[in-house]
């Protein structure tokens, strides 16, 4: 999409939001001094001044700052100053132009001195301070003009006045949190007054409480002080007494955790999230040294997802801040600000606000160090009783250490958990997030949004043309097209957004927010800009595919079903529309597509229809060089998508049970064309067909009735249907599986077990079940040659079989020289693209027929090279 406006962009990028928020302050800063130049500096006070001097005013706006109340509110600390008691007493006993000044200086010294405010932050609370008083002494003194000092009308007008001056500083706040974050959160604005305006306007009621008592006594403001003090000690008391407790159950459950848990990773992460609730801090970050000298690093940051074990690079900076907490076991930095310190000039370099860190020690040595940053909310810094609590956590977490139970993971489980984890989480030919990590980081996504309002989109990627490249070239330049493809469409997007494989060549991308049209627009040309260039293939082959692409973005109404599916609708629009386009989900848009429909009903239809029918991929003696038969695959040609391959329906039809109906279709078939090729043949001796059975046929009664039936109608006789059943199958019920294939081999067929050696391969069943064949997996023929695992492990398949009586066969053969390392280990049968692709039955009846003639010609221990039997 090009910009309509390229000027104004380059005309304003130098506007930054720190410039932006500039101008606000000094908008608020200019205001502020207007109204007090012009209003506030003559306007009169109320008559009942009682001579309190300025640097008393002062210290007493200075002290309600730093008296602060806090309030936990799920992961932000809100602090509730009572400024406002002040400026209430101030309003009532001084005047105007005092109360707007010595707020505005005794406010400022706090925020330097104590809270150690710098730069924009302390000048957007000045001007805050500035702009609300000058408003506050306005107001009242409009709203209080002619009326006694003890009116209960004059109390109103002061409660009123803070009111306004809450509201108005909630719109200073919300106007410098809108520019900062781009994005204008109406929502929030309800949700800052309601926090802040109960509590100001209580200390309001005490502040006119306050002015009350010093107009009628002075020394009544004992009576006042004492149990106001009592009343303040009182909750700091219990609020400590009670984060004291929260803190001692948390140390307790994840001392329990570290003890007991047998999963490294998880402890770590748990140990450390729990540690940030107990600071309430947005870092916790464990650095561990091993004794076989790996440096590695766990952390749990807000917003982000944790992470344990990471193997750490050699860092100088690091070890320095170990070897200097190693000397005085804990350190603090209060605000990052590079000041001499090793954890200064490590927080700053990490951007953190605020830090402290312990080392962890026992007897024997140094473990490593905890640390916690960037304390959450308003919160200045970490408290001495903060850092007590961080080494009651470092002591238990290297008592743990010391006996080893996390340290023994770093070295034996946490590799394997974590690439289990990864396994689990990605696919494994593209190594992209799967599924079900896409819907997770997803489901964040949108989470994360409904609370900062940053949504952000979805892109749904079919590919166009794939399956052509697939068909012609075979399976390994198909995998190859989806490696590339990959590849580029991770180079496409920024760091923090998602890029997944949902299956066979749908891909979806989650973009984070904030976004809009312009942004996913700028991704799309780059996307598209890499479908343009040509993908090598090997061996001398290029290819170059295009994509459909739907784009939903989400809301406050969408979850994440919801959202997918939009963008699901917008791509399968795309595609219907031409293809190679993208389309943005808009509402309605899946009401004026046709109706996609139901996928068991399309499929109940398809068998009604015809649409279902067996290809068949040659078999080939590697010993003879000649074709003695085929295995039976079933297609579905759609009148509408083409052709599907299986995976995409055989789940399905497993499970609604279409598969038994399938399964029969495609045995009868299967018998009745290996019987034409019987009758055909010179030399039918060794002529078979093998068909694949599901885990519900195997484990189904009426199967064996089924194979009755169909050798009984076509006369094929048993020994040459082989029934294909794979590991797992076998092992979900072993009882029922073992019962339907001993009566299935009583009536003559013959076994065999589909992919060994990628299942449980298991000696056990190999003994138990009836078998015959054993089919080596195409991972092992592929790396033939190429990797001395899989060489060693197809050896390893061809004795044991031999062994044991059973014949093997080579699935996924596509080179010459995987059919002669083949034959050379002894392998008795072979399939795959180096002799033909899945063609139909007459082609085979016909190789099979030409095979007869070669081998009369040749001699049966002379045959042509297999290559010379493959089919366009």
């Amino acid at each position: 999409m090009t910009d309509s406006h390229p000027a104004n962009r380059r005309g304003w990028s130098w506007l930054t939001i720190t410039r932006r928020i500039a101008l606000l302050v000094g908008a608020m800063s200019l205001t502020a001094g207007t109204v007090f130049v012009i209003v506030v500096r003559d306007l009169p006070g109320l008559g009942t001044p009682i001579g309190m001097p300025w640097w008393l005013w002062v210290a007493a706006f200075a002290t309600g700052e730093a008296l602060k109340v806090w309030v936990q509110l799920k992961r932000d600390s809100h602090g509730f100053s009572l400024t406002d008691l002040v400026l209430v007493a101030g309003l009532y006993l001084a005047d105007p132009a005092t109360v707007v000044a010595t707020q505005l200086l005794g406010v400022g010294l706090d925020l330097v001195l104590r809270q150690r405010q710098r730069g924009l932050k302390l000048t957007f609370n000045l001007a805050q301070y500035a702009l609300t008083g000058s408003l506050a002494v306005v107001v009242f003194s409009t709203l209080a003009r002619d009326t006694d000092w003890n009116s209960p009308w004059r109390w109103t007008a002061a409660l009123i006045t803070v009111a306004v001056v809450t509201l108005a500083a909630d719109l200073c706040l919300f106007a410098a949190l809108s520019i900062s974050e781009g994005e204008l959160h109406v929502r929030e604005l309800p949700r800052m007054v309601a926090l802040s305006l109960p509590f100001a306007v209580g200390v309001a009621a005490m502040g006119q409480l306050t002015a009350y008592l010093a107009l009628q006594s002075r020394a009544a403001l004992l009576l006042l002080v004492l149990p106001s003090a009592l009343l303040f000690s009182a909750y700091r008391a219990y609020t400590r007494a009670r984060e004291q407790q929260n803190n001692l159950r948390l140390l307790h459950e994840t001392t329990s955790l570290l003890y007991n848990s047998d999963d490294a990773s998880t402890a770590l992460t748990n140990f450390l999230t729990s540690v940030r609730g107990a600071f309430r801090a947005g870092l916790g970050e464990l650095i561990l040294l091993a004794e076989d000298g790996v440096t590695t690093v766990s952390r749990s940051r807000d917003g982000q997802e944790p992470a344990a074990l990471l193997p750490l690079p050699h860092s100088a900076d690091i070890q320095r801040l170990i070897e200097s907490a190693t000397a005085t076991g804990v350190l603090t930095a209060r605000t990052g600000q590079v000041r001499g310190s090793r954890l200064d000039q490590y927080a700053a370099q990490r951007g953190l606000k605020d830090a402290m860190v312990s080392v962890l020690r026992t007897e024997n040595r140094v473990h490593g160090v905890l640390l916690v940053g960037d304390r959450l909310g308003d919160v200045a810094t970490f408290a001495s009783s903060d850092l007590a609590l961080l080494e009651t956590f470092a002591r238990h977490l290297a008592t743990s250490l010391e006996r080893g139970r996390l340290e023994s993971d770093l070295r034996q489980v946490t590799e394997l958990k974590e690439k289990l984890r990864h396994q689990a989480m990605h696919d494994a030919l593209t190594g992209l997030p799967n599924r079900t990590l896409f819907l997770d980081r997803t489901q964040h996504a949108v989470h994360l949004a409904a609370r900062n309002g940053l949504w952000p989109a979805v892109l749904y990627i079919d590919l166009d043309g794939f399956k052509p490249v697939n068909d012609t070239y075979g399976h390994e330049a198909g995998d190859v097209l989806l490696q590339v493809f990959s590849e580029r469409l991770g180079g496409c997007l920024r760091s923090a957004d998602t890029a997944a494989r949902l299956g066979g060549d749908e891909f979806a991308v989650l973009l984070h927010g904030p976004i809009d049209r312009s942004g996913v627009e700028r991704v799309l040309e780059r996307i598209r800009s890499q479908l343009d260039l040509p993908i090598d293939l090997g061996a001398g082959r290029e290819a170059t595919i295009g994509a459909s692409i739907g784009v939903a973005f989400s809301d406050a109404g969408t979850d994440v079903a919801t959202l997918i599916g939009h963008a699901d609708v917008a791509m399968y629009t795309a595609k219907r529309n031409g293809r190679q386009r993208s389309v943005f989900y808009e509402a309605g848009l899946g009401d004026a597509a046709p109706e996609r429909p139901d996928p068991a009903a399309d499929l109940a239809a398809a068998l009604d229809r015809g649409e279902l029918t067996v290809a068949y991929q040659p078999l080939v003696d590697l010993r003879a060089g000649r074709a003695i038969g085929a295995e039976a695959l079933v297609r579905w040609q759609h009148p509408v998508d083409g052709n599907r391959p299986p995976d995409t329906f055989i789940p399905l039809a497993e499970e609604t049970g279409l598969i038994m109906e399938i399964g029969e279709f495609v045995l009868r078939d299967a018998c009745w064309q290996a019987a034409r090729w019987v009758q055909s043949s010179s030399d039918p001796t060794d002529l078979l067909v093998t068909v694949n059975l599901s885990a519900r046929q195997v484990t189904d009664a009426r199967t064996v009735e089924a194979v009755r039936a169909a050798l009984a109608d076509t006369g094929l006789e048993p020994h040459r249907l082989v029934l294909e059943i794979t590991e797992t199958v076998l092992m979900q019920d072993r009882d029922a599986a073992a019962a339907n294939l001993n009566r299935l081999k009583a009536l003559g067929v013959r076994i065999a077990i589909d992919d060994f050696g990628t299942g449980y391969s298991s000696l056990a069943y190999l003994c138990r079940f009836p078998l015959d064949m054993l089919k080596i997996a195409r991972e092992f023929v592929d790396g033939l040659g190429r990797d001395a695992n899989a060489d060693v492990v197809t050896r390893a398949i061809v004795d044991l079989a031999g062994a044991l009586g059973l014949r093997t066969v080579a699935e996924g053969v596509e080179t010459g020289e995987q059919q002669q390392q083949l034959a050379e280990l002894g392998c008795d049968l072979a399939q795959g693209y180096l002799f033909s692709r899945p063609v139909d039955a007459e082609k085979i009846m016909a190789l099979i027929a030409g095979s007869d003639a070669e081998a009369s010609t040749t001699g049966p221990t002379a045959g042509p090279p297999a290559t010379a039997l493959a089919i366009a």
